[in-house]
Parts: structure tokens; C-alpha cells; sequence
């Protein structure tokens, strides 16, 4: 009798882990197949200015046009706003699915790029706030991005409005709550 149950007992492992670990594998290959595009679309953009077509007069505050733009080119495209809290909403209820990390959450004085080695990948969307994501931080209140290799950051350059390639400190260590979105999956972390 305890052979049986032995037997069954493995039987059951066999055929329900593989199950779960397909589940797993196909979140994780949906999220590495979005994030590889949005990558990919923000690496071609550089030198670019992609903050038209939102009604802003210059690109100096057109980081989240230029990001939503940069989405679009990669396939992404129920973002559409000139605020990056809004483009936040918008991913957040993404059909792809969107999970959020918790980088910075008020505290610090500059990113730690452990923590965000640890939680970021290649094509995670960036976004920073002067206070919690939750508030409206319109105009230079906030500012977003899309991750590169290591601590680099595809963004739209302040300066002007061009996307560039950047390291995270140049433009993002000013913001007390920083956010990585995740699209083509639906899991949440938080990380301090």
C-alpha cells in the first residue's frame, strides 16, 4: 500500500508541477518578449525627438510624450499622455499586464543601484516622482524612462527634448519615489 501511495504521490508531482512551471515560463516569456521590444524601440530612438504630437510647446518637459511614443513604436499603445502619473495609470491597467517595483519609496539620496540591479531588467519602464506616485507631480515633478544595460536609462533629455541614453544618476537620484513598471506580467514587489 505504500508503494502505491508512493507511486501516486510521484505521479501527482510529475504531472502538476510541469503545469505550473508552464504557467510560470509563459508569464516570464511574455514579459521578456515585451520588455526585449521596448527595449529595442528605445535604444533606436536616441538622438531622436520623440515628445511631438502631445500640444507641448518644446520638448523640455516632454518626457512622458516621448515616452509614450517610444511604447507605441514597440507595439505598446494604450498609452497616450503628456504626465507621466497618468501614463502610470495607463500601464498599470495595460491588456499586457504591468507589475509595479518599488525602488525608492521617500527615503535616500540617491538610487541604490543594488536594489535596482536586483529588480530591473532592459526594458523596465522608469518612473521617478517628488512625491508619492498617488499625487498628480505635473510638469518637472516627475520624470520617466525606460531601462537600459546596468543603471543606464533611455529618457528624454530636459535639456532639448532629445531621447538619449543616460545613466540613472545623471537624471533620476533628484526623485524621492522611483517606480519600475513591468509590462507583460502581473506580479507586484515591493523593494526598499
Amino acid at each position: 500500500m505504500a508503494r502505491w501511495v508512493a507511486i501516486v504521490g510521484l505521479l501527482t508531482f510529475v504531472f502538476c508541477c510541469p503545469a505550473v512551471n508552464a504557467a510560470d515560463h509563459h508569464q516570464s516569456a511574455t514579459s521578456s518578449i515585451v520588455s526585449k521590444r521596448v527595449y529595442e524601440s528605445a535604444k533606436a530612438s536616441v538622438g531622436k525627438e520623440m515628445w511631438k504630437g502631445y500640444g507641448l510647446d518644446s520638448g523640455t518637459l516632454g518626457c512622458a510624450a516621448a515616452l509614450c511614443n517610444v511604447l507605441k513604436k514597440s507595439g505598446v499603445d494604450n498609452v497616450s499622455s503628456p504626465l507621466v502619473t497618468a501614463v502610470r495609470r495607463q500601464l498599470l491597467s495595460s491588456k499586457l499586464g504591468c507589475s509595479e517595483r518599488i525602488v525608492r519609496d521617500g527615503e535616500g539620496q540617491e538610487i541604490n543601484d543594488d536594489v535596482l540591479l536586483k529588480e530591473c531588467q532592459p526594458g523596465d519602464i522608469l518612473l521617478a516622482f517628488n512625491e508619492p506616485p498617488s499625487k498628480l507631480n505635473g510638469g518637472a515633478s516627475a520624470h520617466c524612462g525606460i531601462m537600459g544595460q546596468s543603471t543606464h536609462v533611455f529618457t528624454n533629455d530636459w535639456n532639448n527634448g532629445i531621447w538619449t541614453d543616460v545613466d540613472i544618476h545623471q537624471m533620476f537620484d533628484y526623485y524621492p519615489y522611483v517606480r519600475l513598471l513591468r509590462l507583460g506580467s502581473r506580479e507586484s514587489t515591493r523593494s526598499h
